[in-house]
């Protein structure tokens, strides 16, 4: 099959779709199908990458507490129609299909005979913009064949908007890549006991209800330090904030991809602490495919993929005590920690990419070749 998958965020963006379209595209080439990512043109990002087309130019927009990546070109929907005309798709699988700019482009300008897919990745309480929109969104919406979610906490979310059969398909992970043998960075190889946490520095993240978490963690486990993996607009809040801290704590930026799982090899506990929207946590995954135990908020997308007790121990949502008191659990009780290790890894094992493109093109493959509805003008 030749495939389009149609995505704003990408790399050089770091995030958990930017994961999801490159993996799942990298597997189904392995399968034998020609697949070409379309995305934005980001300031950082090559031209002459293999497989990607882009089109436009990125923007980020704030949405549910974060930052979302939007298409400002001109053209769009001239631009899809030319990459349409060339590369004769038999699929279009779009990433968060309703969302302006690009997605809703490549839905309008998609030839009747294509059949299109649409994953949709957030979650949260409400969305303002489907809400007001959705009247607008209704045509668009209607041209879909299929509709993915990457959780139950995503579907929920987009069936509250958009009424419709959704079929669930995980985010996954390498656990190749993501794995116990991995060695840990240079500079962190060995030393005190080890917290770890990564993601974008925006506020639905939580990183300040780790850092108020310390000076009870300190003062149970003296010696203990943070690596913190990421970056963002509220870096140098977090940087001033974390100076208060009574340990250790070290901002390592937005690493190599690289040296992503030897960050995670370096720490003794990962920490997940963010307080809302969302649906999934590759985190997560990565986390538990390296061996590493989780502390969580107890919110809705992570109880997605963690159970309490087992791989992750989950504590009350913005609560510091809760975290600390968790954390100190899992780095005193040693047993406990290579406990909550092996069973992550074991369930990590179970959502691999290869698994997650195979059932993606199962997908497909039910959906080429059949008659479809025009999108209403």
């Amino acid at each position: 099959m030749r495939i389009a998958v149609v995505t704003q965020p990408y790399y050089p963006q770091n995030g958990g779709i930017s994961e999801n379209v490159h993996h799942s595209t990298l597997e189904l080439r392995k399968l034998g199908h020609e697949v070409h990512v379309v995305t934005s043109r980001f300031r950082t990002a090559k031209e002459s990458t293999d497989g990607v087309l882009r089109v436009g130019r990125n923007v980020l927009l704030p949405h549910l507490g974060a930052l979302a990546n939007v298409n400002a070109g001109l053209g769009l929907k001239r631009e899809m129609r030319r990459i349409y005309d060339v590369h004769e798709f038999d699929v279009v699988h779009i990433h968060e299909p309703m969302s302006p700019t690009l997605p809703l482009a490549a839905i309008e300008e998609a030839p009747d005979h294509v059949a299109v897919v649409g994953t949709y990745h957030a979650s949260a309480r409400r969305g303002v913009a489907y809400r007001i929109g959705h009247r607008y969104l209704r045509r668009f919406n209607a041209r879909i064949d299929a509709r993915v979610a990457v959780s139950h906490a995503a579907r929920r979310f987009a069936a509250r908007y958009f009424d419709a059969d959704y079929r669930v398909v995980p985010n996954g992970v390498d656990p190749a890549r993501f794995h116990p043998r991995v060695p840990p960075l240079d500079d962190v190889a060995s030393g005190p006991p080890t917290i770890l946490t990564v993601g974008r520095f925006y506020p639905r993240k939580g990183v300040p209800v780790l850092l108020r978490a310390l000076p009870r963690i300190a003062e149970a486990v003296p010696d203990v330090r943070l690596l913190v993996v990421g970056g963002g607009p509220l870096g140098p809040w977090y940087r001033m904030l974390a100076r208060k801290a009574p340990c250790d704590v070290r901002f390592l930026g937005e690493l190599p991809r690289e040296d992503v799982p030897r960050a995670y090899r370096s720490a003794d506990v990962f920490v997940a602490p963010s307080t809302g929207s969302e649906s999934f946590g590759i985190i997560h995954l990565e986390a538990m495919a390296s061996g590493v135990p989780i502390v969580a908020s107890d919110i809705e997308g992570y109880r997605e993929v963690l159970d309490h007790g087992r791989e992750a121990l989950l504590f009350p949502n913005r609560d510091p005590d809760g975290l600390a008191d968790a954390v100190v659990r899992v780095l005193q009780d040693r047993e406990l920690a290579r406990a909550m290790a092996a069973q992550g890894r074991r369930k990590a094992e179970r959502y691999s990419w290869a698994e997650i493109a195979r059932r993606l093109e199962s997908l497909y493959l039910e959906l080429v070749g059949r008659e479809r509805i025009p999108l209403a003008s």
